[in-house]
């Protein structure tokens, strides 16, 4: 995971690579904060944990909180981040009102 610039043609931010973009993807499709338990699970079928990705792309983007009951979660903060980063890859996953029947 590194840092690109815009004269590369990429999106600004921190490049959180194809595995982590289908991350805050998948996080941003549940509105965007989810159980800690939850985003661990899903971060080691891709091959990372939550807590190292969080930590590499910085917690302006993503990071760890508390719910009101104590319970820790995970909330994606810079949607449009994640938002060009997914486009990047082609990783968006539409709404259910945007699948189209062919």
């Amino acid at each position: 995971m590194n840092t690109l610039n815009r004269s590369d043609n990429y999106p600004e931010g921190p490049d959180p690579g194809l595995a982590g973009a289908i991350f805050p993807g998948w996080l941003k499709k549940r509105g965007a904060i989810r159980r800690i338990s939850d985003c661990e699970r899903k971060c080691e079928k891709n091959g990372f944990t939550a807590k190292a990705f969080i930590k590499s792309m910085g917690v302006e983007r993503i990071r760890i909180g508390e719910m009101g009951n104590g319970r820790k979660v995970i909330k994606l903060v810079d949607t449009p981040w994640a938002d060009r980063w997914m486009t990047y890859y082609d990783v968006e996953v539409p709404h259910h009102r945007h699948w189209k029947k062919i």
